[in-house]
């Protein structure tokens, strides 16, 4: 895959700092066009308020630094850029990397900020907002509660609520039952509804309850899950605008819970806060797949590389992606800086509220 440009392709316009947006993509998975419509949609989004653009790599369990490295092609290649991030843990260059991106500029990268997770996660344990739990998915099931939607776990019952004094407590009960995998811990959920306001799905209301119940914030394996993760690096890096795929509007309310935890229950030093203002959430309708499902690994003929293998130019991709966005480009699209031109007239009014659907026929190198 040729990189379009290793400039970046717009600037944040000076003293406009307003929006901050974020790119967070997974390198263990793939960029195909559903990740870069959204990716280009928040993008876009942050650089019409003139406001910076964060890129942090959501890898928390680590790989191959190449895997890194060809997430950053992709977005190189299709044509965004970022800015630099707040000093933080987890703050690394592109040109580690990469050496083609040495005027790219810094990333944050989570599988480095495993001991930030630690230290915020310590005041909740010692308030005893968090809890360890010994549960197998089994155990939850046994307990009654019906699944929900789709690719939805079990509600969790609170079973491990008050049932140890403390980790090493229900470490030693797991060890001696060599219960499977070791002990999670959870945040405790209180019994009243979380309300948000989302973009395009409006005023929601979610009762964690019956949704989720207590949420897994430290899995068995040690490992930190992906709902504490992502709302410490929004905080420590000001996000204030997150736009993601329709997929994961469930995710808000728990996210919303733990953020305000922490907010009440920070390390030494600092002073308890009030539950934190919102950033505004954009939960974008998804694109889908000849099977009517969202796009996956199994879509390989979508994903970017395969794209760019196929003769498929980034202009090219760069068209379809804007267009899907029910935008227009004033110019050509294919340089780069053509998106300079769309994020300069962009509106969420214009884009699309129900799913895009995408074919494998209409992207032929033809």
């Amino acid at each position: 895959m040729k990189e379009a440009d290793n400039k970046p392709v717009l600037a944040s316009a000076p003293g406009r700092i307003g929006v901050v947006g974020r790119l967070a993509p997974s390198p263990t998975g793939v960029l195909h066009l559903g990740n870069a419509r959204s990716l280009l949609a928040a993008w876009l989004s942050a650089r019409a308020a003139g406001g910076r653009v964060v890129l942090r790599i959501e890898d928390l369990i680590a790989g191959p630094p190449g895997q890194i490295a060809s997430v950053l092609r992709d977005l190189t290649w299709i044509g965004l850029d970022w800015d630099e991030p707040s000093e933080l843990p987890g703050r690394v260059t592109a040109q580690s990397f990469d050496q083609s991106l040495a005027n790219r500029a810094d990333l944050i990268v989570q599988s480095a900020r495993q001991a930030e997770y630690e230290r915020l996660l310590a005041p909740l344990l010692a308030a005893g907002r968090v809890y360890p739990c010994v549960c197998t998915r089994r155990d939850i099931e046994l307990a009654g509660r019906a699944p929900h939607a789709e690719d939805k776990a079990v509600a969790y019952p609170g079973t491990c609520r008050g049932r140890f004094d403390s980790v090493a407590a229900a470490q030693e009960w797991a060890s001696l039952r060599q219960s499977p995998g070791g002990v999670a811990l959870r945040l405790r959920v209180d019994d009243e509804p979380i309300h948000f306001d989302d973009a395009f799905h409006g005023p929601t209301t979610v009762d964690l309850g019956t949704d989720s119940g207590d949420i897994v914030v430290r899995r068995k394996d040690g490992s930190f899950a992906y709902m504490f993760a992502v709302v410490v690096d929004d905080d420590a890096s000001g996000i204030t605008e997150v736009v993601r795929g329709d997929d994961l509007l469930d995710c808000t309310a728990q996210q919303i819970v733990i953020r305000n935890a922490l907010a009440l229950h920070p390390p030494p030093g600092v002073v308890p806060a009030p539950p934190l203002s919102q950033p505004r959430w954009v939960h974008l309708p998804l694109v889908l797949g000849e099977d009517g499902r969202r796009l996956a690994k199994r879509n390989r003929s979508l994903h970017v590389q395969q794209l760019a293998a196929a003769g498929i130019s980034a202009g090219r991709v760069r068209r379809w992606l804007v267009a899907s966005l029910g935008l227009q480009a004033a110019g050509s699209l294919d340089d780069a800086q053509g998106l300079c031109d769309v994020a300069a007239g962009f509106e969420w009014s214009a884009v699309p509220v129900a799913p895009v659907h995408v074919t494998t026929a209409e992207w032929s190198a033809t």
